[in-house]
């Protein structure tokens, strides 16, 4: 049987599944409350009960005091309710009520999902969850390689496993490390989270999001932490590239469009020869700009829509430029920079 958990003096509120935990069902609908290891090891879940009665079905290291229990307080991440409740927590909203936390990861998988594209998936301690906002990025770090920056493309419901995108053919010496160095098992430091390309929480606006190459990533975060929160929403997610390899998880979208109800995806490849380029390079913003107008032309007014952009400063400018004429409001257009090395070879640009 399902129960609602209310945030008193907040908007918030979410429903918790059979044998689900507080916290779990937070995390899911979108609900950001503090934690720290999510199962009963630190105590930051620590939340006092207003109304409402909880019973825990996990078992915990951490010993609630006796002055907390009589004042109501209960641990998030191992009880559930037995009722419908009112709990006194604050929902985290902003990247900057995240801390900045280093964690010790251990890989988890390392596939190969293009000729040049890896997915990269991390698993954090089961005491030291990492806490963080779809869209957010973080600083992989491997001894005697350095560090580099990297969105995550999983959603904070995701529990203790973390997923990357990276090209690793590029001159970019970390992702080429992990790729040839790096085993199951291993461990790298990962610190963060960074960044404030998240999720507005209005989320009954329509939502256009554009992705180019491996800013897939932070693009793919956005998305499944808006499907989880199980919100009719109107999502049109456009995904451009060089190449057929640019779009290495096009079978993925295509899989949402079938499952997910008022979501549209529009793939775009804009590969061209050397030729080409050579002979017409002034054309390389008129050629994004073509097929980009063609992927919107369905769409005639954007006023009402939050946009989320993670392409390179060209393409964003001509994205930018369709969505003004599309009476876009600016203010509602979110753009984030690719984090990582990409594939720009099909187009003649200034950076």
């Amino acid at each position: 049987m399902s129960h609602r958990v209310k945030l008193i003096n907040q908007p918030s509120s979410f429903t918790v599944h059979a044998n689900e935990t507080i916290l779990e069902a937070a995390i899911r609908a979108g609900v950001a409350l503090n934690y720290g290891c999510s199962n009963g090891t630190c105590g930051l879940c620590l939340t006092r009960m207003v109304s409402g009665q909880v019973e825990e079905i996990k078992s915990r290291e951490f010993a609630v005091s006796e002055a907390h229990k009589l004042q109501g307080y209960v641990l998030t991440c191992v009880s559930s309710p037995r009722q419908d409740c009112e709990i006194e927590a604050i929902n985290i909203e902003q990247p900057a009520d995240i801390p900045e936390q280093t964690i010790e990861v251990k890989v988890r998988k390392l596939e190969q999902l293009s000729r040049e594209v890896h997915r990269l998936v991390v698993q954090t301690p089961r005491t030291k969850r990492l806490r963080f906002l779809a869209g957010q990025y973080v600083k992989l770090e491997l001894e005697a390689y350095g560090s580099c920056a990297l969105s995550i493309a999983s959603c904070p419901c995701e529990d203790r496993l973390i997923e990357f995108h990276m090209r690793s053919s590029s001159a970019d010496t970390v992702p080429q490390a992990i790729v040839n160095t790096l085993h199951i098992g291993d461990h790298m430091l990962l610190q963060g989270p960074h960044g404030g390309f998240v999720l507005q929480e209005q989320l009954l606006r329509p939502i256009t999001l554009f992705a180019f190459d491996i800013g897939f990533a932070a693009i793919k975060s956005l998305l499944e932490h808006i499907t989880a929160q199980e919100q009719d929403v109107n999502i049109r997610l456009i995904w451009m590239a060089c190449s057929e390899g640019g779009l290495y998880l096009h079978n993925l979208c295509r899989a949402w469009t079938d499952a997910l109800d008022g979501f549209a995806y529009t793939g775009i490849i804009l590969q061209q020869s050397p030729q080409e380029l050579i002979a017409q390079p002034q054309q390389s913003c008129q050629m994004v700009e073509t097929h980009l107008a063609a992927a919107m032309a369905s769409e005639h007014d954007l006023s009402s829509h939050d946009i989320y952009v993670c392409a390179p400063a060209p393409v964003v400018d001509v994205f930018a430029k369709i969505c003004a004429g599309k009476n876009y409001n600016h203010e509602r257009f979110f753009v984030e920079p690719v984090r990582g090395s990409y594939d720009l070879s099909c187009m003649v640009m200034d950076d």
